[in-house]
């Protein structure tokens, strides 16, 4: 099952008033139905990590960058103590608070290339599954006629010519990872 959340990490314990304007911030700042639950049954889960406290509140679904801003925004304005707003899909520790959720995707060379790869051959195997539902089948040459090409085969054995797809950007990968992550565990 997916986790999804956003919370809250400082270095204070907050008491029961804070709590409340951290939860009501989100509810009343968050789309609609984000909560996982409803008005009845969502809650937070508080956690200690080092010297840091977190107050998670569990959603149903990822944030966008725009939504999770604008909970932050909000928050900023209720509140006097130091803190830090994460999301399961878009966090930055190194934030800077006027726009906390900018992209900066700094990826290793190694990592970007297996990814690519895993990519293209997945998007392979997907056009080889569209081809075939058309009713394309492997043949020496392409032809719409006989509905033959000669790259419907597994993408390790297609020649490099037939490879050559178009570089996908950082956020793509990492998007592409994040939901076919259990295929690289």
């Amino acid at each position: 099952m997916q986790d999804f959340y956003i919370q809250q990490r400082t270095s204070k314990t907050l008491n029961a008033d804070e709590i409340q304007r951290w939860f009501f911030t989100v509810v009343m700042l968050g789309p609609q139905g984000i909560l996982m639950g409803d008005d009845d049954t969502a809650e937070f889960m508080l956690m200690a990590q080092q010297e840091d406290y977190i107050y998670r509140i569990p959603l149903s679904r990822h944030l966008t960058a725009q939504e999770a801003e604008r909970i932050v925004e909000g928050y900023m304005r209720v509140t006097e103590h130091d803190f830090q707003i994460e999301t399961s899909n878009v966090y930055r520790a190194d934030a800077d608070f006027g726009h906390p959720f900018e992209s900066d995707i700094q990826m290793e060379e190694g990592a970007r290339n297996i990814l690519q790869q895993t990519y293209a051959r997945q998007a392979h195997n997907e056009w080889i599954k569209e081809m075939m539902s058309k009713g394309y089948r492997y043949g020496l040459n392409m032809s719409v006629n006989e509905k033959t090409h000669p790259a419907m085969r597994p993408y390790d054995d297609i020649p490099e010519n037939y490879r050559n797809m178009p570089k996908i950007n950082d956020q793509k990968l990492l998007d592409y990872y994040s939901l076919n992550i259990s295929k690289f565990s």
